[in-house]
């Protein structure tokens, strides 16, 4: 076999390489996160959180040169399923970088319980905004179909942390994981700074200020959704980067 055989058989296997890459990311792309059957739910999922008294007093803690007065209002803990979420260090989030509110690192809209063992979940889309879980019924879904929701089995959730394995965690997480977490619901500031922000006390209110904020003492993912998909996702990512700078070299070096 001379040099130049061998040359335009590896620029064949290159592009085909490339071309079922493209093809598996896109396909993937769009079952990374779809959430999962009522069948594959965790039996942890069918509890309510737990809200009891704290007797943790309020400390400080500094991150990003920032120092945070953090108040604890009730220990909190929760196992619920994503449906949507938020990172605070989007390119879209101006608000949390303009407050200097560092601690804040990812917004996650839950549900748990009835909203999950009705199914009500697949009829319904979820969108967060930098603060906001939104909700709207698909098109499908009949009236009478709504009357299952549960306002009270959802919650957008601020997480705040200062530990960096629990942050990884957090960050981590994506919409259909099942996860646990445990903390403190808390009111929290900065120091010698007008900025303040409360939490939510209850899981029947609803509109501004519904929101839980939970500094987190624990988190886990109890079982993460499409763990096949998001394989194929992450491989075909770095194989189509690859043949692509290949390719490339090899145009470059024809010319």
């Amino acid at each position: 076999m001379n040099f130049r055989f061998l040359k335009s058989l590896f620029k064949k296997i290159v592009k085909s390489i490339f071309l079922i890459s493209l093809v598996a990311f896109a396909i993937s792309y769009f079952q990374i996160e779809k959430l999962p059957n009522e069948s594959e739910m965790l039996n942890e999922l069918k509890k309510d959180p737990i809200q009891t008294k704290t007797i943790v007093q309020p400390f400080e803690i500094e991150k990003e040169g920032i120092t945070y007065i953090i108040k604890p209002l009730f220990d909190y803990e929760l196992n619920g399923m994503i449906v949507s979420y938020h990172h605070s260090s989007s390119w879209l989030d101006y608000y949390h970088d303009k407050w200097q509110d560092y601690l804040n690192i990812k917004d996650i809209c839950v549900i748990w319980n009835e909203n999950i063992e009705s199914g009500i979940y697949k009829k319904i889309d979820f969108k967060n905004g930098s603060y906001t879980c939104y909700i709207k019924s698909k098109a499908n879904m009949t009236r009478d179909e709504w009357q299952n929701y549960r306002s009270d089995n959802l919650s957008n959730n601020h997480l705040l942390t200062n530990d960096e394995e629990i942050n990884k965690k957090i960050l981590s997480a994506k919409k259909g994981d099942q996860i646990y977490f445990k903390g403190y619901l808390v009111e929290y500031s900065i120091k010698d700074d007008d900025f303040k922000r409360g939490s939510s006390i209850s899981r029947t209110d609803n509109g501004n200020g519904a929101c839980e904020t939970i500094f987190i003492e624990d988190f886990q993912i109890l079982k993460r959704a499409n763990p096949l998909e998001r394989d194929i996702h992450n491989t075909s990512k770095y194989l189509l980067l690859g043949s692509f700078l290949i390719l490339t070299v090899l145009f470059f070096k024809d010319i």
